[in-house]
């Protein structure tokens, strides 16, 4: 008896590391190289990946142009290593909204316009025809306002959220229907916001979090606008306000928030979807805010860049960091050749294409750095 129970712990035994040896590692990660060039520096640029695998830049700022903001729109293709500065120019500016839509065009909508000696809001909407490379101009928005969010709805539309207009913040909504070409009013929400993320959550709803809020600082409460119903509602709150962190959706349909402005420029969490609720996720390697950040396949997420919550020169971090979902925890990753702040951090094929930014002095970027994640 005790013989044949050895022979079966032993039999257990080679199964658990028959277990074990067969769990898949994650990804090992290397380093950042250069990959290019823009033809042109960019901070503050849109930047979003397509669903055809290219990468699209549009407007952003350059302090040493004399046309202060970029007119220019422009491809980068990961498979040809080939940027393409696209014909049509458009009205330059920046704080717009760029949203990939149902149909897989491209919504820029809003944002603030050079006046020569002041910023002004705009109404501007332009759609982007990934088929032709074309733009073409849509119906202008109902109220001109930047530093706000669009997102697209699972139906093909796409709404509007907050923002500013001048100093004034708003809390009121548009819904844009590309089928039609008009903007309607949407619900307020229950209190002005802006310098706020959204995104979609996996049953169609659309969460807001961060930003200033109506008493004009950081805040730790979220807004969740329910198409089905259209209205919005009160969402849980944050573990801290957060103002100017990175905000990514992970795989499995939860929300990363990393970093931000004050006390939070240290600290991660995450929304929990099927619970409702934030709780604290690890505390960053190095405090940051306005860092670029983008969710790995497998559920980790990497965050590059940004700028120390305190400061005497304008000084973007080069510091490169991964976060693990099974510890939750976060390590440092080898850095970036050179430190950026509000930049873009795109997800394409195998790889992370770091985009715009500025660095120190608040000088405008034209390289792309690019991060294998295989």
């Amino acid at each position: 008896m005790i013989r044949a129970a050895a022979g079966s712990l032993a039999i257990v035994a080679a199964i658990v590391l028959v277990a074990i040896s067969a769990t898949p590692a994650a990804p090992q990660i290397q380093g950042w190289s250069a990959y290019g060039d823009l033809a042109q520096p960019r901070s503050f640029a849109r930047v979003v990946a397509l669903p055809s695998g290219e990468i699209l830049v549009v407007g952003g700022l350059d302090p040493k142009d004399p046309q202060v903001t970029n007119e220019s729109v422009e491809l980068i293709d990961p498979l040809s290593t080939k940027v393409t500065v696209l014909p049509q120019r458009l009205l330059g500016r920046l704080h717009q909204s760029v949203t990939v839509t149902a149909k897989e065009r491209v919504v820029m909508a809003g944002g603030v316009e050079w006046m020569g000696d002041h910023w002004s809001p705009v109404d501007r909407v332009d759609v982007y025809d990934p088929t032709s490379r074309t733009w073409f101009a849509a119906a202008p928005m109902l109220v001109s306002r930047s530093d706000h969010t669009t997102i697209a709805l699972a139906d093909g539309r796409v709404i509007a959220i907050g923002g500013n207009h001048d100093v004034k913040l708003l809390a009121s909504t548009e819904i844009y229907d590309p089928r039609t070409n008009k903007w309607s009013p949407g619900p307020s929400m229950p209190r002005p916001r802006t310098q706020h993320a959204a995104v979609t959550l996996r049953d169609g709803r659309v969460l807001v979090v961060g930003g200033i809020d109506s008493d004009g600082g950081p805040t730790d409460t979220t807004f969740i606008y329910d198409p089905a119903t259209n209205k919005w509602t009160d969402g849980p709150y944050m573990t801290m306000p957060r103002l100017q962190q990175a905000t990514v959706v992970l795989p499995n349909g939860d929300v990363m928030l990393a970093g931000g402005d004050g006390a939070a420029a240290s600290s991660s969490e995450i929304y929990v979807a099927r619970e409702d609720r934030f709780v604290a996720a690890g505390t960053l390697v190095q405090p940051r805010l306005v860092a670029q950040v983008a969710a790995l396949p497998d559920g980790r997420v990497v965050l590059t860049g940004g700028l120390p919550p305190t400061m005497t020169s304008y000084r973007p971090l080069s510091s490169t960091e991964i976060w693990d979902p099974v510890t939750r925890t976060w390590r440092a990753l080898p850095p970036v050749a050179e430190g950026r702040a509000w930049g873009s951090l795109v997800h394409v094929g195998h790889a992370l294409y770091l985009v715009s930014g500025n660095g120190t002095d608040e000088a405008a970027f034209r390289s792309v750095e690019r991060l294998p994640i295989d």
